[in-house]
């Protein structure tokens, strides 16, 4: 295991977290000339508010093995209105992140050109070449790549705003209702104005979280309303902790000189669905190419901000109220017809 003592004092890269975009991307340097060091403030890599929903896509990185479920149906519904997505390739599972860090984590063992340093902080960012840890240690670099989450080190080191945020609130539980023990989705303008509702079942737990637009609802109206809703359809939460987190959507860009954003830390996740494992992968390998100087024809975060501008488009008619009940009631319903259906799954996965 390394320890502060007994890391270097140079690294060609430093990666500060430990995600999945933080652990692709040290995977995409695996093997080169350059020595990398991660660098993660948890004892445990992968803990974090997330439901954990991943999507068809996501299988071009992470194996249906580590899934909890095959991709099967998801529940969308708004007030009395259920529609069951579907799909023939499968659309949605759960995995669980620490899971998933592991797996990354494993595979990053064969190479000899990576360190993972756990449970230490990257507490300022003193120059483009110079940063400290939370012992007072001092790491020189060439290359550093924020993938430090919403409230990013690096980004603010950057000075870069993140004026364009979610708030989530999640419980774990352990026992709820037979009748909701699948994948769903719950829209509801009143209780959670711009987001939803969602239900993701893992193996031993099932994930309950609610989220939106601060700009939207007040998040401590939000947080109300999520308890109103779980009490309603008798969610025993007594003995559960609640737990939140920001989701960063604004992005302003990956590459700033020797220095990279990735995943969430770059504004990356979709300001409507909330997906962000997706392109933290995606940006994760971007980088890396980036830093390798590896020439591919397409960019990776280019081609998923095509669809991230794409959805955050429909913003417009989630800020407004009046639009937004007519926008979530007419939706629903153009959502039953299989041809639109299809066409709305592969915009929003």
């Amino acid at each position: 295991m390394n320890t502060v003592e007994n890391i270097k004092d140079a690294y060609d890269v430093v990666i500060v977290g430990a995600g999945p975009a933080g652990l692709e991307c040290a995977k995409n340097l695996g093997g080169s000339n350059l020595d990398v060091l991660i660098v993660e403030k948890n004892k445990v890599p992968g803990e974090k508010v997330c439901a954990g929903g991943v999507t068809f896509n996501d299988l071009a990185y992470i194996p249906k093995e580590i899934l909890n479920f095959p991709l099967n149906n998801l529940h969308l519904k708004y007030k009395k209105t259920n529609v069951i997505l579907s799909s023939p390739e499968g659309l949605i599972s759960s995995v669980d992140r620490v899971k998933l860090a592991c797996y990354q984590i494993d595979y990053l063992k064969k190479f000899k050109n990576i360190q993972l340093l756990t449970g230490v902080r990257v507490t300022r960012i003193i120059s483009n070449f110079l940063l400290e840890l939370s012992p007072g240690r001092q790491i020189k670099f060439k290359f550093l790549v924020g993938a430090d989450g919403s409230v990013s080190v690096v980004r603010r080191y950057l000075r870069l705003p993140a004026n364009k945020l979610g708030i989530t609130f999640q419980y774990t539980l352990h026992t709820l209702p037979k009748k909701l023990e699948l994948f769903q989705v719950f829209l509801d303008d009143n209780l959670f104005g711009s987001g939803y509702l969602w239900i993701f079942p893992h193996q031993d737990y099932t994930l309950v979280g609610c989220g939106s637009d601060l700009k939207i609802i007040n998040p401590k109206i939000l947080k109300s309303n999520f308890k109103k809703w779980l009490r309603l359809h008798k969610f025993n939460i007594s003995e559960a902790k609640l737990k939140s987190a920001f989701i960063n959507y604004d992005y302003r860009g990956y590459k700033f000189d020797n220095i990279f954003l990735i995943g969430d830390s770059a504004g990356l996740a979709s300001g409507i669905t909330g997906k962000g494992i997706y392109p933290a992968f995606l940006s994760g390998t971007q980088a890396a190419r980036d830093i390798i100087q590896e020439h591919h024809s397409q960019n990776l975060i280019k081609e998923w901000l095509e669809k991230k501008e794409k959805q955050e488009k429909y913003m417009y008619f989630l800020k407004n109220p009046a639009l937004r009940k007519f926008f979530l009631s007419s939706g629903i319903k153009l959502l039953s017809n299989k041809k639109i259906q299809k066409k709305g799954i592969q915009a929003f996965t």
